[in-house]
């Protein structure tokens, strides 16, 4: 079993905040012992990272700096509040643009600058392991701020209309960080679940950067997940009872530790607002289907049955519920029960069975691993599957637009 581990020295990484292109890397020296003053900056190029070991211990240490400004990362000012939101925004948006790559030309399928687009995605550094995490989470305000979450709600509509979501992760902790940093907002609530079969390793990282948040926990009972079986169902279960304790949420995600939106936080709300009450059974359900499933002895009926005497059951059960309006579940499907995805589309997540050309050639369970040269349904919420080590690019393009 690996287990991450980390010294003193190891504490001052939690100064060395990676990832912000634009800023100053400033070098402070320690003198008499008792002050550290600042010896040199160097402008850093975007998606430069310092390690742990390229900090000089307790002699002297490194963090970002905005040019111009005597503020630093670690200043109490220096984070998102309502009187700088654009501010921040565009500070954030600057993390993830790659001025050598266009990524609106991806997004439209032009092959010259997808051909770049792979190369550049070669020299990009290597994900970060389990453990880096550790360090880096150390301080959380240095934390937070310096990976780009948006610590305020946006508009008045996204703050009256907070949303949930559980996210089945079992590897890849700078994927499954990426994630919850671009559908992370405040008001929202967010129930982690770490597969059983994990390294404690990644358990390990993924509770530390949970930690980082008021609104993002780990769920409390891991599950063995296996493709095909129930437990592919219950960890969204659990992760449901979890967050039926905070009452305010309109909305329940599904997602995988593999996924990236395509639209923004408002953008959901406002499509969900359209919505009106309306479940869309691929991964995207109100407050009170929840509460039906969690409440209800039909639906627990239906549940053991699924249980019992299905495959996939996380398939037939939310469909059996949102399909059969005689039920009385509000927001249930009342129409003809066509699945054709012109007629009727679900919205939630894109995914690629071979339907489409597959870039990567790369297959898990018979759905396409996505990556620069895919061609996507872009008007969905989500799309999947993604890996990181081949889709940074992907990964950044959504993030900057």
């Amino acid at each position: 079993m690996r287990i991450c581990t980390f010294t003193r020295h190891h504490r001052l990484a939690k100064l060395a905040a990676a990832l912000i292109a634009g800023y100053l890397f400033c070098t402070y020296v320690l003198q008499n012992g008792t002050e550290f003053v600042q010896s040199e900056c160097e402008v850093v190029e975007p998606n430069t990272i310092f390690s742990v070991s390229s900090l000089n211990h307790s002699k002297s240490f490194r963090f970002w700096r905005m040019p111009g400004s005597e503020k630093t990362l670690l200043d109490d000012d220096a984070y998102s509040t309502p009187d700088n939101i654009a501010e921040s925004l565009k500070r954030i948006a600057n993390m993830h643009k790659m001025s050598s790559v266009n990524c609106h030309a991806l997004f439209n399928d032009v092959q010259r600058d997808i051909e770049h687009a792979k190369r550049t995605n070669e020299k990009i550094r290597t994900p970060l392991d389990d453990c880096s995490y550790l360090p880096l989470t150390v301080d959380c305000r240095t934390f937070v701020a310096s990976r780009g979450y948006i610590l305020s709600p946006l508009t008045e509509e996204e703050e009256e209309f907070p949303l949930s979501f559980s996210v089945l992760a079992y590897k890849d902790v700078e994927m499954v960080e990426r994630l919850l940093k671009a559908i992370y907002s405040p008001q929202n609530y967010y129930c982690i679940h770490i597969d059983e079969k994990s390294p404690h390793s990644f358990y390990q990282s993924v509770a530390s950067i949970a930690k980082c948040f008021p609104n993002v926990f780990i769920a409390s009972r891991r599950i063995d997940v296996r493709w095909g079986w129930f437990s592919v169902l219950e960890p969204e279960l659990q992760c449901m009872k979890e967050l039926w304790r905070y009452p305010k949420w309109k909305y329940f995600f599904t997602l995988t530790g593999q996924e990236f939106p395509l639209k923004t936080n408002f953008e959901l709300v406002k499509i969900l607002t359209v919505y009106d009450g309306a479940n869309d059974i691929e991964g995207t359900i109100r407050k009170d289907f929840v509460g039906y499933i969690l409440h209800n002895k039909t639906a627990k009926e239906i549940l053991h049955w699924a249980k019992t005497y299905t495959f996939v059951p996380d398939e037939t059960y939310f469909a059996t519920l949102n399909y059969n309006p005689q039920l009385g579940i509000r927001g249930a499907y009342k129409g003809e029960p066509e699945t054709d995805d012109v007629i009727n589309p679900f919205l939630t997540r894109f995914k690629n069975w071979g339907r489409f050309q597959c870039a990567s050639g790369q297959f898990v369970r018979n759905i396409c691993i996505l990556t620069l040269g895919n061609n996507y349904y872009y008007f969905v919420f989500f799309f999947l599957k993604l890996y990181y080590q081949t889709s940074k690019i992907t990964i950044m393009c959504p993030l900057h637009n």
